[in-house]
């Protein structure tokens, strides 16, 4: 099948970016001849020469168009209208939940529709009943062999003075328009963690322009010693992140499904998500982790306690059988078959 998969930047940093770049490898992997049209920068100039490069390639003879977010959905669905070009579309969390009016009719006519959390898709059959039968369930995933429990590194533990100490750990971008993720909640839950579990301290991955306002936090609260703002760490570096803490936390309210759940857990690490998200998917409604008030410090501080102090089902602090659960749903593997049965969904009967 000759596809035009339309897409922003791949070699960006970024959850889309990575789920992009695998599905089009994969797809390339099965036989199908991909071509890609890269929406490079911010900006109107940079949106309207992609919305250019991608109409001037949509006129030529495509199997599919797929639209690799939602926002480049309009035009998929001028090019259905000029060329009967069946269109496909990604999506990956927040930006379905209120859909804008640009993009309901071209929602409501794509051929399909994958996302990667169940509370996205009902959220999408909410606004729009009849796409019960075209959002396919592609979920995120997990590369276990990239990922994988190891000894700690005492290395990166003397280097940030952690040698002794329980860690939680938080790995998300760090942005002032998603101050949602729920990181400030845990630095403000941390002394009261350290009543029940003195020499707990916080390692924060990320970067971006909210870390200013979250630095402040951590000086108001005192809290210098104990809070780690360890800005961006590469994938090398941050499978020893993983392996070094004892409890991964991210209480969001408006996650789509993080693939750093998955991550953490092919580590064999205990996680911790908000219960109103999307965070649901990759916890598996609870099985392999727990699903929190986001909003509840009480809740936080609770939970990671009990992490820390082993007073929960012991199943949930094994390491190895985290492991194994997350690959079994959601490993690369897994993801792999996915893009296949997916494929073979739009290669039939126009609607």
């Amino acid at each position: 099948m000759k596809v035009l998969f339309l897409t922003t930047k791949l070699n960006d940093v970024g959850g889309i970016q990575q789920y992009n770049r695998i599905f089009i490898e994969t797809a390339r992997e099965q036989g199908h001849k991909v071509t890609i049209v890269e929406k490079i920068g911010g900006g109107l100039f940079s949106k309207s020469i992609f919305a250019a490069k991608s109409l001037l390639q949509g006129m030529r003879g495509w199997d599919l168009i797929w639209c690799g977010h939602i926002n480049f959905s309009p035009v998929g669905y001028f090019i259905w209208k000029v060329k009967k070009t069946p269109y496909a579309i990604s999506t990956h969390g927040l930006e379905t939940w209120e859909l804008r009016e640009s993009h309901k009719e071209p929602v409501r006519n794509a051929k399909l529709i994958t996302t990667v959390a169940h509370y996205s898709k009902k959220k999408l059959v909410e606004q729009i009943p009849e796409l019960e039968n075209r959002v396919y369930m592609l979920y995120s995933f997990a590369d276990g062999i990239k990922w994988h429990i190891k000894e700690k590194s005492q290395t990166l533990a003397k280097k940030l003075r952690l040698e002794g100490k329980k860690v939680i750990l938080t790995v998300a971008r760090l942005s002032k328009e998603e101050g949602y993720k729920g990181y400030d909640r845990i630095i403000q839950s941390l002394p009261r963690i350290q009543k029940d579990v003195p020499n707990t301290a916080y390692i924060l991955v990320g970067k971006g322009d909210d870390a200013p306002r979250v630095s402040r936090l951590v000086e108001e609260m005192g809290l210098q010693k104990d809070v780690i703002l360890a800005g961006y760490v590469s994938d090398e570096e941050l499978i020893d992140y993983y392996n070094l803490a004892d409890v991964f936390a991210m209480p969001s309210k408006k996650e789509g499904a993080p693939a750093v759940f998955l991550e953490a857990l092919a580590c064999g690490l205990p996680v911790i998500g908000g219960n109103c998200d999307g965070s649901s998917t990759p916890i598996m409604d609870g099985k392999v982790g727990f699903l929190i008030d986001p909003e509840s410090i009480d809740e936080i501080t609770e939970t990671i306690v009990k992490i820390l102090k082993k007073e929960v089902e012991p199943k949930l602090l094994d390491g190895e059988w985290l492991r194994r659960e997350m690959l079994a749903k959601f490993g690369k593997d897994k993801f792999e078959e996915r893009v296949g049965e997916v494929m073979n969904l739009v290669q039939g009967e126009d609607k």
